[in-house]
């Protein structure tokens, strides 16, 4: 398998544009918030940091359906919850409650601050959805996030959770993955071992684990899609499951923009997403 070096896009709130027409504050305010019921800014560790979240719960939940707990992305030093009103409500029509979190950004937090945070995002979500199972998603910077999660224990264990009986799958959408080392100085500074340690998931593939869905755009340019490769073919190759989508045609940011109920029509990704959920196992060990 031929390997590109990636790049990383900052999708800040002013950057993320996920169509031509319809900027991230256009498309949040056509979407309609009548399918979903709202918990705003909920602490989940030091609120002073940042560390709260929101909580959307379905108006029509779907039955023994897992919570989901989608983490954002932006580099590890930009982004925001408050963007992705969008996304939760593509999947509250769906039956889905769905959680978004902040955490920590550079230069406040460096590897593995931001893990630490989700991991404690995690814990609450389980103490706000007794019984039961979470799926955790994440674009970019937050798809590498909950794929470390899911291939590490450590962090969720520290937090009080049991990642293979609380995480039933894991959505990594255009995630970096550790395909090469990292060359850029802020980005050095943020992982000093530059993915060439610990600090990488492809690295990490060696414990049990839940299930991953990996989808990415095969005309992403920010993090290119043999991130997504690599890492499907060596969980694969190990025992564990992996299920790898590449979508043609499709960009960094529109692997996010399709998941809005105005554009989960112009590709499968939606559809895909909610048949990855839907078959995942309902209890036991969710990991192999």
């Amino acid at each position: 398998m031929t390997m590109r070096r990636f790049k990383f896009i900052s999708v800040g709130a002013a950057a993320l544009s996920v169509a031509a027409c319809a900027p991230v504050s256009i498309l949040n305010g056509i979407t309609p918030a009548s399918t979903f019921e709202k918990t705003k800014n909920v602490s989940y560790g030091d609120s002073s940091s940042g560390e709260v979240l929101d909580i959307y719960r379905s108006e029509k939940p779907k039955a023994d359906a897992p919570v989901l707990m989608f983490v954002h992305g932006g580099s590890w030093d930009s982004g925001n919850k408050d963007m992705y009103k969008f996304l939760a409500e593509g999947f509250t029509k769906s039956g889905y409650d769905i959680v978004l979190p902040n955490y920590r950004l550079y230069p406040d937090a460096k590897f593995p601050n931001f893990l630490e945070d989700n991991a404690k995002a995690v814990a609450h979500t389980s103490k706000a959805f007794p019984g039961r199972s979470i799926v955790l998603m994440g674009h970019s910077a937050g798809g590498y996030n909950v794929l470390m999660l899911g291939l590490r224990d450590e962090y969720l264990k520290a937090a009080g959770v049991d990642l293979c009986a609380s995480v039933a799958g894991i959505v990594g959408l255009a995630a970096p993955t550790g395909i090469v080392p990292l060359k850029s100085e802020r980005l050095i500074e943020i992982f000093p071992d530059r993915f060439t340690g610990d600090d990488a998931a492809l690295n990490n593939v060696s414990a049990p684990a839940p299930a991953l869905f990996l989808g990415h755009g095969e005309s992403d340019t920010s993090v290119y899609p043999q991130n997504s490769e690599a890492l499907a073919e060596k969980v694969i190759a190990r025992g564990g499951k992996a299920t790898l989508k590449i979508y043609p045609g499709q960009s960094h940011t529109d692997v996010v923009k399709l998941l809005s109920r105005h554009f989960d029509d112009d590709a499968t990704l939606k559809e895909d997403v909610v048949e990855f959920i839907d078959g995942l196992p309902k209890g036991g060990s969710f990991c192999r």
